[in-house]
């Protein structure tokens, strides 16, 4: 009979992620296994138990690609990684200007890993990207985005926010942790997908669905 296991018990008629459970008393065939929780024990339990999991994977870690070259900010479709195929490196950052010999002329002591030094000028980091890389989903606001990966690296959250004005993805609302979020830039974007003006997305043929939204 199809149900859930939890601790390797059995309750009749319910199956939740791949776990079993049959009738009280009765016999696990195969396993050897016999009941010892009452049903009703299980029942009042697993309600707790569901809600510690995890309702989506937003915030868990994710790649690019072999072939990824990190110039800025990245949406990745498809992630095998994600549950909904999106992997977002959300920080928008500028090389900085000028020369230079070693890694620490490209990095400040808050982000002493950012920029490596290649050929004499400072490049965003490839290593850096991907632990700034998250899966991602899409969304119409910050509550859509609760419930993520409780391991993950970003400390203040995630909004709903629309991040890129080009691409594929241009205007789309996505799950972006606040750690790399720039507010302002976001705000301002929002309104010109809003308005239908975002140049280099709502001007496009076929018309983004995001855009006037």
């Amino acid at each position: 009979m199809a149900g859930l296991r939890v601790a390797g018990l059995r309750v009749a008629g319910l199956r939740v992620a791949g776990l079993r459970v049959v009738a009280v008393g009765k016999p696990d065939v195969g396993s050897g296994l016999v009941e010892v929780m009452p049903r009703n024990a299980v029942l009042a339990v697993l309600p707790l138990w569901l809600a510690a999991c995890p309702s989506s994977d937003v915030g868990r870690p994710c790649n690019h690609g072999p072939a990824f070259v990190p110039q800025g900010q990245a949406i990745t479709f498809p992630a095998l990684a994600c549950d909904d195929l999106l992997c977002v490196y959300a920080e928008d950052v500028d090389e900085p200007a000028g020369t230079c010999s070693s890694d620490a002329d490209c990095n400040g002591p808050e982000a002493p890993s950012k920029f490596h030094c290649e050929e004499g000028s400072c490049a965003l980091d490839q290593a850096y990207v991907l632990q700034r890389s998250m899966c991602s989903q899409s969304c119409e606001s910050d509550a859509d985005c609760d419930g993520g990966d409780p391991d993950t690296t970003c400390h203040t959250g995630f909004a709903c926010a629309r991040i890129q004005s080009l691409g594929d993805h241009c205007c789309e609302k996505l799950c972006v942790c606040r750690d790399d979020l720039d507010l302002a830039a976001a705000r301002q974007l929002e309104v010109e997908c809003r308005a239908d003006t975002a140049q280099g997305c709502c001007d496009r043929d076929p018309h983004p669905t995001a855009c006037g939204s």
